[in-house]
């Protein structure tokens, strides 16, 4: 994998995740408000995870289908 693609997915999520931390240990955030913010952590950051991969998986596929379609002709 190409170092560009892991920042695209790593560097997002690990701030997500740095800042819900920061914010737990802290005791800023606590009880439900916790929950809901991790969750939502989770969430958002799954998100990012698929759409980064969707969107490359699809320009792979594409570049793909134009080479074969290249060889056809």
């Amino acid at each position: 994998m190409k170092a560009e693609y892991l920042i695209k997915i790593i560097l997002p999520t690990f701030i997500i995740f740095a800042v819900l931390v920061w914010l737990t240990a802290a005791h800023v955030i606590s009880g439900w408000l916790m929950y809901l913010l991790w969750v939502l952590g989770f969430v958002c950051a799954n998100f990012w995870v698929t759409k980064v991969t969707a969107k490359r998986s699809y320009h792979r596929l594409k570049k793909q289908r134009e080479e074969e379609a290249k060889r056809r002709k």
